[in-house]
């Protein structure tokens, strides 16, 4: 089952429909959650480990600016309507902040930007101990924080394809310095990872104070088999990045989904959603 915050029919009714027809022609399940304050899911819910297992962490102190203070959402009472009780990660009674769009958990590992080092006043090799503990994994791998990017999350970055191998963006084309893709690239090449590149068109524009998310393709929803993936009203650019997922994941499994409008929130589809295995 897939979520998705109610908001996104009120405030993006086009949008959700054409999304909401995509997935159910795919043969996916999805609900709205009326208990939202926001339409971000993936970062305020909790993260899955195992049917019936989550872990519950605390969202970033610097994730929403004072003016939309608003908008954020305490998971208690939604988690509690689903049936599912996770308690409030803590180290010596104290919060730890993770966003859940900073933690991208499979095949027994879990990749995390180095903004948790920041977030939190725990020594390095203790929360990584820590975090590999809770999130139930063998291994932890921190990644350098994109150059720019204001949330510091890894789901705009890097994504699993299998056991060993992930797809990231391909920085070889857009003004970052070596220093960061080297790094970037050897940490998960020396993690054992085969490293494949995927078209990365970041935007610089800017909406109601957010970065725009245009051009980040590797934010998709991953469902089963089917990759739904983001589109940003550039032909030529989609096209390319649509042919190299697909080269990835397989040919009829990639579902484009237009999003240039849900992009100037500052994410796209992997920020939206939130799912329950069984």
């Amino acid at each position: 089952m897939v979520f998705f915050s109610a908001l996104l029919k009120q405030d993006h009714i086009v949008f959700a429909n054409d999304l909401e027809t995509r997935l159910q022609r795919a043969g996916v399940s999805l609900q709205y959650m009326n208990e939202t304050r926001d339409i971000w899911l993936r970062d305020f819910m909790p993260i899955q480990l195992a049917p019936g297992e989550f872990a519950q962490f605390t969202l970033t102190k610097d994730y929403y600016p004072k003016k939309d203070i608003h908008k954020w959402t305490a998971p208690g009472q939604i988690c509690q309507l689903l049936g599912i009780n996770p308690e409030p990660i803590l180290y010596k009674r104290e919060p730890v902040y993770l966003d859940g769009g900073n933690v991208i958990r499979g095949f027994g590992k879990a990749i995390i930007t180095e903004k948790v080092f920041k977030d939190n006043k725990i020594k390095r090799d203790i929360l990584e101990y820590f975090l590999t503990e809770v999130l139930k994994v063998d291994q932890v791998i921190f990644i350098p924080v994109e150059p720019g990017d204001e949330t510091g999350h890894a789901d705009g970055m890097v994504r699993w394809v299998d056991a060993h191998t992930v797809v990231a963006n391909d920085y070889s084309k857009i003004a970052v310095s070596r220093k960061f893709r080297d790094r970037l690239y050897g940490i998960l090449s020396g993690s054992g990872l085969n490293v494949m590149p995927v078209p990365y068109n970041p935007s610089k524009e800017r909406f109601n104070g957010y970065q725009s998310a245009s051009g980040c393709y590797i934010n998709f929803l991953h469902v089963g088999d089917k990759i739904f993936l983001p589109t940003f009203d550039d032909p030529g650019r989609d096209e390319e990045a649509i042919l190299r997922f697909t080269e990835i994941f397989g040919t009829g499994n990639i579902i484009p989904v237009p999003s240039k409008e849900i992009s100037r929130g500052g994410g796209v589809l992997n920020c939206l959603s939130w799912e329950i295995l069984n």
